[in-house]
Formats: C-alpha cells, sequence, structure tokens
C-alpha cells in the first residue's frame, strides 16, 4: 500500500511539475539616435515573443536639426497603442502623442534582432529622430532551477531514502 501512495505521489509531482513559461527580457544594445542620441534601457515580453509585458527605455536629451529633445523614460507597457511581435516591432505613445517611441524589427527572435531604420522617437519640441544603428539582446538570466524542479529533486531523494529505509528494515526483520 505504501509502494501504491509513493508511485502515486510521484505521478501527481511530475504532472504538476510543467516548466513554468519564463518571460524574455531585451537589452537595448548600442542603439544610436539621429543627432548624437541614445536609446538605453530593456524591455519585457511573454516567452512566446508576442506580447509586451513592461518596458523601461530612456532617450537621451539631444539637439537634431532646431528641435530640442529631453532626457524621457517610457515606462508604461500599458501606453504601447501598437504592437505587432514578433515580427514587427511596438510603439508606446504618451498622452496627446506627445512622445512616442517606435521600435521595429524584423522578426524578433529568442536570440534578439537588429533595430531597423524605420524605428524613431518623436517629442513635439524636437519632431522625429530617426534610429541609426544597434540592436536588442536577450538577457540570459544564471542557470537556476525552477521550483518544479527543486520539488521533483527533493521529492525523488525523499522517495529514494525511504525505499532505502523500509528495505533495510526488512533485511533486518529477516536476519533476526
Amino acid at each position: 500500500m505504501k509502494r501504491l501512495i509513493a508511485i502515486a505521489t510521484a505521478i501527481a509531482a511530475i504532472a504538476t511539475a510543467a516548466p513554468a513559461w519564463a518571460a524574455k527580457v531585451f537589452t537595448l544594445d548600442n542603439v544610436t539616435l539621429q543627432g548624437g542620441g541614445t536609446l538605453t534601457g530593456s524591455f519585457t515580453t511573454d516567452d512566446a515573443l508576442t506580447s509586451l509585458l513592461s518596458v523601461n527605455i530612456t532617450a537621451s536629451s539631444g539637439t537634431f536639426g532646431p528641435g530640442v529633445f529631453s532626457t524621457f523614460t517610457y515606462d508604461n507597457a500599458a501606453l504601447a497603442d501598437w504592437v505587432s511581435l514578433p515580427t514587427q516591432g511596438f510603439r508606446i505613445s504618451t498622452s496627446g502623442y506627445a512622445k512616442q517611441l517606435r521600435l521595429d524589427f524584423f522578426p524578433l527572435t529568442a536570440g534578439g534582432a537588429n533595430i531597423l531604420n524605420t524605428s524613431y522617437e518623436y517629442q513635439n519640441t524636437g519632431g522625429p529622430r530617426a534610429v541609426t544603428g544597434g540592436r536588442v539582446v536577450l538577457d540570459v538570466p544564471s542557470a537556476v532551477p525552477e521550483p518544479a524542479t527543486w520539488a521533483m529533486m527533493i521529492m525523488g531523494f525523499g522517495l529514494a531514502g525511504a525505499a532505502l529505509r523500509s528495505h533495510g528494515r526488512k533485511v533486518a526483520f529477516a536476519a533476526a
């Protein structure tokens, strides 16, 4: 009976230990804007690369032509008014379209992507300034097992210990 309970417990643990879907964090790498500006920061997508979950991208201040650009941080993914991932990109627009950031890729992959020159940052005080180069790269987290993996490992050690303990009792009983 104990063996049946142990087997049922192991099956339940394996069934519930499906891998967790992890969000993917992409970091901007050497992204430049017209007039010497830069974009720095990161954004997060779901595991399938189809939804924008969060964004924290800062456009540097500067001048381009007659326009003056202030430093601005795009940090609210809820302001994304156009998202077409992974095939095209996304755009974040502030209220009244006073500031916009559009990043285009073709396509965004789990390894990252080049940012296309159709990407831009717009501020109503300066107008548009195009992205002139750069990439996004996937941040690879350190290799830490998922909680389900830890649970399965602990249960496996427990079951192996219980089996050895049970086996030891039978041997001791048979010898007496």
